[in-house]
């Protein structure tokens, strides 16, 4: 009688441990699916480095950017961006004296990129730009030092192209891109902007870190023996 009693509590609890098991497994897959659902807006963050080309010579134009991402499909953000190199491609003689110039340029920029394909761990992108600033031209003596008067005025500028973004890391990538920039119009004459660029960057998308910090709080609540070390690196790596 005894064994029949033991026999049929050991079946009860294993059955109810079974129950609880199944019952965890799925309120985790439903916590789980609220936390990955695609949000409409997801903060993102961009440093940039671009190279581009004035009157013949290489010039660097450096900033960053800050937005959003839209349904995964739109990119909108707001930027920075700065020139200040010498300007080897363009002198002047003055008194005898020859002079180099010196450039700089600063704007503030609406970009915009539409995001064509999408998968794990590429990205591709049509990215739109329109940048609004202030340049400056001056001429440096090569005798002296001494410089001339600065030339400045506004500067409207456009680029646009082809860009792809590698994600060894879902939220950090590495953003290139390729395309073509033109002066809207700059109040400094004959020195026109216009010709190809490229860019090279660093892409981090807040919402997939906040993300894996949901999902790493979620699996240690759930599942507290597992190792938490491991559990980061799968979530980071996934």
């Amino acid at each position: 009688m005894k064994s029949i009693v033991f026999f049929c509590v050991l079946c009860f609890s294993t059955l109810n441990i079974n129950a609880q098991a199944r019952l965890t497994k799925k309120t985790f897959i439903a916590d789980s699916l609220r936390i990955i659902k695609t949000k409409l807006v997801r903060p993102q963050f961009k440093f940039d480095n671009r190279i581009t080309f004035l009157n013949g010579q290489k010039l660097s134009i450096s900033g960053f950017e800050a937005g959003v991402l839209l349904s995964e499909k739109l990119r909108i953000t707001l930027g920075y961006y700065k020139v200040a190199d010498k300007f080897t491609s363009l002198s002047k003689r003055i008194d005898e004296v020859d002079h180099q110039g010196q450039y700089k340029l600063n704007y503030g920029s609406l970009n915009t990129e539409f995001i064509y394909k999408n998968t794990r761990f590429f990205s591709l992108g049509m990215p739109l730009e329109f940048g609004f600033g202030k340049n400056t031209l001056n001429y440096r003596s090569k005798v002296d030092n001494t410089e001339t008067q600065e030339n400045s005025g506004f500067i409207a500028i456009a680029y646009f192209g082809l860009s792809g973004t590698f994600k060894p890391i879902r939220w950090l990538g590495l953003k290139g891109a390729v395309g073509y920039k033109k002066t809207l119009y700059n109040q400094i004459k004959d020195l026109a902007f216009d010709g190809i660029y490229s860019s090279i960057g660093l892409s981090i998308d807040f919402w997939e870190i906040i993300k894996d910090y949901k999902m790493y709080k979620l699996k240690r609540r759930y599942y507290k023996n597992s190792n938490s070390i491991e559990t980061a690196v799968d979530l980071i790596t996934d």
